[in-house]
């Protein structure tokens, strides 16, 4: 008997299929091109870059770039207004005494740029854990992924207090044997201004240092902005002449206020705290994220460094205790699809009754905002002028990814400037370009879902050309992915990496986990 076309075509068509769902499940689950660049982080470049690399603001974005650029420049200059005493509380940081959580991706990069890394970050008092805050959604527990390492061990990150690991970092940068070419300025950036010779970069930095003199560094070879939420680069920039888009920087009010209590615990009441055994060993015993029909809100409890626990409260309201007896109060206000755990309750009435007072610090959350360097036309930027963390992207600091995001642009820098040829003395003409059109590709689709999952809320108010219904299809697909998560390990397990800025977002997307995603009805 002959075979018909219809065979034919239909055999065809299966076989085409198969060939696509197995190619598309291999790219989603390929590692992305930054963790493949990890292990450049550290390594110095044979021949390095004439001039001088000047880096402005001394924050984590700042001390990570500049351990980057000290193995590719003959000089770096490091200025902060408070880099003259570094134990000192920084008052320029809003989030300075603010929970913190960090991402597996900035330990990972960590220990390359520092191969002592977590010897002094134990030193300092921090704690190595598995990268699990033991996440729940609306009370639902949404899984990490033991089950794909050895031994059941998640990859460990860093418990930490922000002031803690700052000034471990900062230690860290200068005990390097690099740090020779670190030249450390305590003082402010003033502006910049363009080259004489080259109308296309930034020839010289006007800098006023701590004692009140005016220096003026002209041997210009990279200005990087670090200068965080203060985003002062696009002032430099306008004031020297170089032309910006009107738009340039976008933003929205997510419209939140939250609360960080730190608790000193001794060792006497840490053995009464009725925590469970097996959320001991991680950066968060609980954590929980409100229903966004609920407001943006949300609760994390933490131990940190040197006997010390946090508390961290998120609200849209102006709800937020500001002293002890507050405390159990909100918790007990908490609506979700299950209670938070009665062991929580009991954990934080202890804190409260028997430890030392704790320290409150309450912050409302200013606009976030974004400012798209990567979209100004060709040849507008400066081609020696880029900016790292919270001056390119500032993100809602409640989702905890401000140190990985910074990690991943100090991964994009360097592999950038790796690529050159061992020949080049100054940076090419479209390097600034490069940076921020790599950059983006990689973190644009964090302000994307952050952004669009905040204006879920009643109280978010959109950026302009923007309302409350964009992103309704995200949102939607967000709540059927969680659900999915709670049901299926290989769900869980990408959503995980995802959130660790170890797997890019189309990790998401592989057939397996769409099909379970988009089948799975949403219990939220």
């Amino acid at each position: 008997m002959g075979i018909s076309h219809s065979s034919i075509f239909l055999s065809s068509t299966a076989c085409v299929l198969l060939v696509s769902g197995i190619g598309w499940q291999r790219l989603c689950t390929s590692a992305p091109e930054w963790i493949k660049e990890l292990d450049m982080l550290g390594q110095p470049r044979q021949k390095k870059l004439e001039k001088s690399a000047v880096v402005c603001g001394g924050s984590i974005a700042g001390i990570l770039v500049a351990r980057v650029l000290a193995d590719h420049f003959d000089r770096v200059i490091f200025v902060d207004p408070e880099l003259n005493d570094i134990g000192k509380p920084k008052t320029r940081i809003m989030q300075y005494n603010a929970a913190h959580i960090l991402l597996s991706l900035f330990t990972e990069g960590a220990r390359r740029l520092w191969p002592n890394f977590d010897i002094e970050l134990q030193a300092a008092g921090g704690r190595l854990v598995a990268a699990d805050y033991h996440l729940h959604y609306s009370g639902i527990t949404v899984p990490a992924p033991y089950w794909n390492y050895p031994g059941g061990s998640l990859p460990s990150t860093l418990a930490t207090r922000r002031s803690t690991a700052q000034n471990a970092l900062y230690a860290l940068l200068m005990q390097h044997p690099a740090a020779t070419n670190i030249t450390v300025w305590p003082g402010t950036v003033r502006g910049v201004e363009a080259s004489d010779n080259d109308e296309g970069s930034v020839g010289s930095v006007s800098i006023r240092k701590f004692d009140g003199t005016q220096v003026a560094v002209n041997d210009i070879g990279l200005v990087v902005d670090c200068t965080g939420t203060t985003q002062a680069g696009i002032k430099w920039l306008e004031a020297a002449g170089f032309l910006l888009p009107p738009n340039i920087r976008c933003s929205y009010k997510p419209n939140i206020r939250y609360a960080t209590l730190c608790f000193s615990v001794s060792s006497e009441i840490e053995s009464t705290l009725p925590i469970p055994h097996s959320r001991l060993n991680a950066i968060s015993p609980h954590a929980n994220v409100d229903h966004f029909d609920h407001g943006l809100s949300g609760t994390v409890l933490m131990k940190t460094d040197n006997n010390t626990m946090q508390l961290l409260l998120y609200s849209s309201e102006d709800n937020l205790p500001r002293r002890v007896s507050e405390v159990i109060p909100f918790l007990s206000a908490t609506q979700g699809h299950a209670p938070l755990p009665s062991w929580f309750f009991e954990v934080v009435e202890i804190l409260c009754e028997r430890c030392p007072e704790p320290s409150f610090d309450n912050i409302k959350i200013p606009d976030q905002s974004y400012v798209r360097y990567h979209s100004v036309p060709g040849g507008t930027l400066p081609s020696n002028f880029i900016a790292v963390g919270d001056s390119n992207l500032q993100l809602n600091p409640v989702y905890g990814q401000g140190f990985a995001k910074a990690m991943l642009n100090a991964i994009t820098l360097n592999s950038l400037l790796h690529s050159l040829d061992s020949g080049v003395q100054t940076l090419p003409q479209d390097f600034s370009a490069r940076y921020f059109k790599t950059n983006a590709s990689r973190t644009e689709g964090l302000w994307d879902a952050t952004r669009l999952h905040d204006y879920g809320a009643l109280t978010c108010e959109p950026m302009t050309g923007e309302s409350r219904d964009t992103g309704r299809l995200v949102r939607w697909f967000e709540l059927k992915l969680i659900t999915a998560a709670t049901k299926y390990k290989d769900v869980a397990a990408a959503l995980w990496r995802v959130r660790h800025l170890i797997a890019a977002e189309n990790a998401l997307l592989t057939p397996r986990v769409l099909w379970k995603v988009l089948w799975t009805g949403s219990q939220f």
